[in-house]
């Protein structure tokens, strides 16, 4: 009989995958299909994403509270012994280990795994993302990015598979709960050569601008002409009326009106309102994700 809890994940950080990029072919490049069911053969999408959870001096991972959990489901769903097989699918890694996987990767060579046991999920949809207590959805798209830190809400259940026994991490909904490193995938921008060629002829590092080339010179004003009065004679010149001297005193500006007080929220993990800022974030954005208070 195949078992089923829902479970919610310590935080960790997001080290593989994506919660906003859903995958339709796998590590091989085959096309993703569904295997079984009325709609077998059709092809699926696949938004899966891996998580790294600290070890705590545990010499396996069932030894967690959160282990335990997922170790029974796979026991009692596959209650002949197929969990203890080393084949079994658990879609739990361990993080230090330096045996490669199908594609040839050691867990202990990428970033962010050495020192956790790392949890893939996986479903059809993209999952629900909040902020790191629940009362906010965070819409941004991509606003959640490898190298920061989550919390999962997933479903643990057995696969049901004679030929492939193992359990599904179906995620739900996630939490951001911290910000982290960012783990750029792929080759590194500044590490190319970008901006040691010379430039060629024609090439500027700023913007090159339309202006006429006479533009910014002003041409300066005509003299005063006094105006022909008839008969010919010039007007007399205009009567100069001086200024009381009470009024040759500037008058002071204006008080700058007082700052307003911002106060940052846990959630922001003692980051400053000013970091936060040159971060990108706008004071809407940090309201909406509980970092700062309305």
């Amino acid at each position: 009989m195949t078992e089923s809890i829902s479970l919610t994940t310590p935080v960790g950080r997001l080290v593989q995958g994506s919660l906003y990029k859903g995958q339709t072919t796998d590590a091989e490049g085959n096309p993703l299909v569904v295997k079984s069911g009325p709609n077998a053969g059709q092809p699926r999408v696949d938004y899966f994403f891996s998580v790294a959870i600290p070890k705590n001096g545990e010499q396996h991972w069932n030894q967690t509270e959160w282990g335990a959990k997922i170790w029974t489901v796979g026991q009692k769903s596959f209650p002949n012994g197929q969990a203890n097989a080393p084949s079994f699918a658990w879609k739990i890694v361990d993080g230090d280990s330096p045996i490669p996987n199908r594609a040839g990767r050691r867990p202990c060579d990428r970033e962010g795994f050495r020192g956790h046991w790392v949890l893939t999920f996986s479903s059809g949809y993209a999952p629900k993302i909040f902020n790191a207590n629940g009362t906010a959805p965070v819409v941004e798209p991509d606003a959640v990015k490898l190298g920061y830190y989550v919390q999962v809400a997933a479903t643990v259940a057995g696969n049901g598979s004679t030929q492939q026994p193992g359990i599904y991490l179906n995620h739900n909904m996630v939490a951001h709960s911290g910000f982290g490193s960012e783990i750029i995938i792929g080759p590194d921008p500044t590490s190319v050569g970008f901006g040691q060629a010379p430039l060629p002829p024609g090439a500027s590092p700023t913007p090159v601008g339309g202006l006429p080339a006479n533009a910014g010179t002003v041409a300066p004003p005509a003299a005063p002409v006094a105006p022909a009065v008839p008969g010919g004679y010039l007007a007399p010149p205009p009567l100069v009326v001086q200024p009381n001297p009470a009024f040759l005193t500037p008058p002071l500006p204006p008080a700058a009106p007082a700052a307003p007080v911002r106060v940052m929220l846990p959630p922001a993990n003692g980051a400053t309102y000013e970091q936060m800022i040159a971060a990108g974030w706008t004071d809407t954005q940090l309201v909406q994700h509980g970092m700062m208070a309305p």
